[in-house]
């Protein structure tokens, strides 16, 4: 967990996203995303209830427990991420790879306590997808978080622990979530989120202006210079992004020699922030809400699969 010395910093090859999963003998491998996503979750409704417009948004809004459509749905969905938690407990995905791969693997084998957060986990849904998933992965405790999407907000809050305001944004692979978190991390008051896509270049991606734009635009919402704490949906190598081709944050290694120390020194200050509270993979920042003191992984589920590490109690 890069910014606070995790011995198990991830990295892009521990990608839950990428992991192939074969959901019966018929089908062929495909990555775990194709499974569980937003996507996923709104090609279920389709298929289950042809002719029905709701939105993935408006399905996790409106959906009944008591409702036959909705319950089929649910099951499909959760039928599917079960076989991906069962996937990743077999470590097999990691078990020859580098070293790190392999201490992944293990972990995986070793966690006691699976956390869904992320948007697809919103209400209803998400109680009953948990309680669907502890009851065929036991003696795997599940929980699902009370925040939801809003999780990496509050475990950057919370982490950063700062008495006085703190400003909490989450770049994740669609969306821009923003808040002002008071009384460490306890209380956080949402700001307009934002859309990526507004924000992409011709090939696609986040790349620094649309960053200092992005943060130019955030801080017209506040009174004055406040400390600001980033997630970001890309794997970082001790405050920047490893050198690798996914997502759309990713080239963001091009555009400065350090992410975290730029940051800090110059867009942030630039921007009007007093400066960088904090910088973590959008998962791990998830992860920083929860402590346990066995084991335990974060999956995050919304454009795709995130996955972080829980802390342990007594450190972090």
């Amino acid at each position: 967990m890069n910014a606070h010395g995790s011995p198990l910093a991830l990295t892009p090859e521990a990608s839950l996203n990428r992991m192939p999963v074969v959901m019966t003998e018929q089908d062929k491998p495909r990555p775990a995303r194709y499974w569980v996503s937003t996507p996923a979750l709104l090609s279920l409704i389709h298929e289950h209830t042809p002719g029905d417009e709701r939105s993935v948004r408006q399905f996790l809004t409106t959906f009944s427990g008591e409702a036959e459509a909705d319950q089929a749905i649910l099951r499909t969905f959760a039928k599917r991420l079960i076989r991906v938690i069962q996937t990743a407990r077999t470590g097999q995905a990691w078990a020859d790879g580098s070293d790190f791969q392999r201490q992944y693997a293990q972990h995986w084998q070793s966690c006691e306590t699976l956390v869904l957060a992320g948007g697809l986990t919103s209400g209803e849904f998400g109680q009953h997808l948990a309680h669907l998933l502890e009851a065929a992965l036991a003696p795997l405790n599940v929980l699902v978080s009370p925040w939801a999407g809003q999780t990496g907000l509050v475990g950057l809050a919370q982490h950063y622990g700062s008495a006085e305001p703190l400003v909490v944004m989450d770049f994740g692979a669609t969306g821009i979530k923003r808040g002002l978190a008071y009384h460490h991390g306890n209380r956080i008051v949402p700001l307009p989120e934002l859309t990526v896509d507004h924000w992409l270049d011709d090939q696609g991606l986040f790349r620094a202006d649309a960053f200092r734009a992005v943060l130019k635009d955030t801080r017209e919402h506040l009174d004055g210079r406040l400390p600001l704490a980033i997630s970001l949906a890309c794997y970082l190598d001790r405050g920047h992004p490893h050198d690798y081709h996914s997502g759309v944050y990713h080239r963001l290694i091009d555009d400065c020699e350090h992410l975290a120390t730029t940051l800090h020194q110059q867009w942030l200050p630039s921007a009007g922030f007093s400066g960088l509270a904090l910088l973590e993979h959008d998962s791990t920042a998830a992860a920083l809400a929860f402590r346990f003191s066995k084991p335990a992984m974060m999956v995050t589920l919304g454009t795709g699969l995130g996955v972080g590490v829980c802390p342990r109690h007594g450190g972090v």
